[in-house]
């Protein structure tokens, strides 16, 4: 199944960012289908805007997300969506592009936990809270809600049959 092939809809996909080494971050596209939660990685380093001086200005502006922020969208590059759009999602070619794509068998899934509080650091990004997803093998992954999502609706998505 090719991305293209799917129809994204509220009920079958997500935005997430996941925090990795503790300030570092990666954004997801994140479609649950075929028995499968597929991620597909659509943006790296994401900074909130701080003026401290010049130089962090200078990053910050080449990190930060200009588009309108209550749109999960705009949280995704196209750059990178176009690298895997023709691959077949369910035998795992997505993984050979990007090493932080995945595909998680949803009967691995053991529970997918909303936690409404807001994440530290995000700055000026909207986002409704956070979704734990834990597997059978114990393995956790937290993906921040970001823009105008709901994360207690993602988190019963993922586990409804």
């Amino acid at each position: 199944m090719k991305l293209r092939e799917i129809k994204l809809m509220s009920q079958n996909h997500f935005i997430g960012m996941e925090y990795y080494y503790l300030i570092l971050n990666r954004t997801f596209l994140i479609i649950k289908t075929h028995g499968y939660l597929i991620g597909i990685q659509g943006n790296g380093l994401i900074s909130a805007e701080v003026s401290v001086n010049p130089i962090t200005e200078y990053i910050n502006s080449t990190l930060t997300i200009k588009e309108d922020l209550s749109d999960p969208y705009s949280y995704i590059k196209n750059s990178y969506i176009k690298k895997i759009k023709e691959l077949d999602l369910l035998d795992g070619s997505h993984l050979k592009i990007n090493k932080h794509n995945f595909l998680i068998s949803t009967l691995d899934i053991k529970s997918a936990i909303y936690n409404p509080s807001k994440k530290f650091g995000m700055g000026n990004y909207p986002h409704d809270g956070r979704v734990i997803i834990e597997t059978s093998k114990n393995v956790k992954r937290e993906f921040i809600i970001l823009g105008d999502q709901s994360g207690y609706d993602i988190s019963k998505f993922i586990l409804a049959s």
